[in-house]
């Protein structure tokens, strides 16, 4: 997640703020680049970011955009009002002649289907503008990690994101495709596939808008989480300094696995920086590593400038901050990520039951059953992608944890570094370092299992129906 924070308004000699004025000072721009700015730009065509990107040497300065957030609602409830009007007629056409809805059953399930692909993709959009004014808030935070843990911008790792993100949206666009070519052939049997292409266009747009609200969180989670992986190597760092090998240490490469660009260090930015690490006056050296040859070299060795007692209280103010950044990405896509959720347990129910239904009927329809099983991937595949971001970002947790432990045990016991690991201890158990939307969940690997186990259950129940049906 590249970033710079930057204020708008110019700094100038005032008195320290009080607490609501710092927060109406806050940043309502900031700038990106790279991997970061290409999935901003992607989501601001599909109404997911509405904002306004200025070009500048090292990026673009995005900031919240009123016509944006007009063309995003303008966009989505277009989208859902077709979607709507689509589907009531399909329904109304009947089961003869309509190529999704079949049988009754099928009838239920399909509208259960468009409903909440259209349920996800509002959610997400109406509730765009509120997410970014948040981003750009909790932007400096995240400058503010950057900068102390010596964070590096690594242009071969923006294009190998840049190119992950674009083949998954091309995967994903030819299996939309695909799929809404084949009923429009199935429907030119019957002389409906013009209206099959209207009913259903707005409904497979929605689907965009839906994967890329994913791939925006995704990308969101795992760019803090590498905030934490970094502050834990720094903490390991601190370990070595004080000859307690906590961990193996790991070859030479940039702390942060996602590229950073850090704003040179003047004094207006440290000292906006040292208001973020705990109570630091102006003079103090907020920067905790440094490498041992040029920031541009991604192959330096990292090396501690202040004492460890110093860093190891820099870097629980560093990890408290980021905590603050996951509480504020939680509260942000609490809601789209629920829907999400429900969305993803109904389509791994939905698309297994036609994928079942086709191979009992035996119709030898062997592209449908490609289709379906591609969709069944791709909707398991949606669910990894909003699952595993949480799972590292808990692993990191307990990865600090363990580390703050052995340190605990193992470094010598005088002095003032005890004190500090101790209240660093405290904090720990006080912060939790997971996504819980909504408190509904916790974002982690036996959610999956927990889908799993209940999408095999209603499977079961909607195929018993089906016979009663039939």
């Amino acid at each position: 997640m590249g970033v710079e924070s930057a204020k708008v308004e110019e700094v100038t000699a005032a008195p320290v703020p009080t607490e609501s004025e710092a927060r109406s000072n806050r940043p309502t721009h900031c700038v990106v680049g790279g991997a970061h700015a290409f999935i901003l730009r992607i989501s601001s065509f599909f109404g997911l970011a509405p904002l306004r990107f200025e070009a500048r040497s090292n990026g673009f300065t995005v900031s919240i955009s009123s016509a944006m957030c007009v063309y995003s609602y303008i966009l989505v409830t277009v989208l859902v009002i077709c979607t709507i009007f689509g589907l009531v007629a399909e329904i109304n056409v009947g089961v003869e002649l309509s190529v999704r809805m079949s049988s009754r059953m099928s009838q239920v399930v399909s509208t259960c289907d468009v409903l909440v692909v259209v349920a996800t993709a509002g959610a997400g959009v109406y509730g765009a503008p509120q997410r970014m004014r948040n981003m750009l808030k909790f932007m400096e935070n995240i400058a503010s990690v950057d900068t102390s843990i010596g964070g590096q911008y690594s242009l071969v790792t923006e294009r190998k994101l840049c190119g992950i993100i674009l083949a998954i949206l091309i995967f994903f666009s030819i299996l939309i495709a695909d799929d809404f070519t084949f009923y429009a052939l199935q429907a030119k049997k019957l002389d409906r596939e013009w209206d099959v292409v209207t009913n259903y266009l707005g409904f497979y747009l929605l689907w965009f808008v839906v994967l890329i609200l994913e791939l925006q969180f995704a990308f969101t989670a795992l760019s803090v989480r590498a905030r934490f992986s970094a502050v834990n190597d720094a903490l390991a760092l601190t370990a070595r300094q004080v000859s307690v090998p906590v961990e193996k240490p790991k070859s030479s490469s940039p702390l942060n696995i996602y590229a950073i660009r850090v704003a040179p260090a003047d004094s207006a930015r440290s000292a906006n920086v040292s208001l973020l690490v705990e109570t630091m006056t102006g003079r103090e050296h907020v920067v905790i590593i440094k490498r041992t040859v040029s920031i541009i070299s991604a192959s330096g060795e990292p090396r501690l400038i202040v004492s460890p007692c110093d860093a190891v209280r820099r870097l629980a103010a560093l990890h408290g901050t980021l905590c603050d950044v996951v509480n504020s990405i939680d509260d942000s896509y609490g809601l789209p990520l629920i829907v999400i959720l429900i969305s993803t347990l109904l389509h791994l129910i939905v698309t297994p039951y036609f994928l079942i239904m086709e191979i009992i009927v035996s119709t030898n329809r062997i592209h449908f059953l490609v289709l379906q099983f591609l969709w069944c991937v791709t909707h398991m595949l949606r669910m990894i992608v909003v699952v595993e971001p949480g799972h590292y970002t808990i692993a990191e947790g307990k990865r600090t944890e363990a580390l703050v432990c052995r340190l605990m045990t193992s470094a010598p016991s005088t002095g003032v570094l005890p004190s500090r690991l101790e209240i660093f201890s405290r904090q720990l158990m006080l912060q939790s370092v997971s996504y819980a939307p909504m408190g509904m969940c916790t974002l982690h690997r036996p959610l999956v299992a927990s889908v799993i186990g209940a999408v095999t259950t209603y499977l079961v129940i909607l195929i018993q129906f089906q016979r009663y049906d039939s």
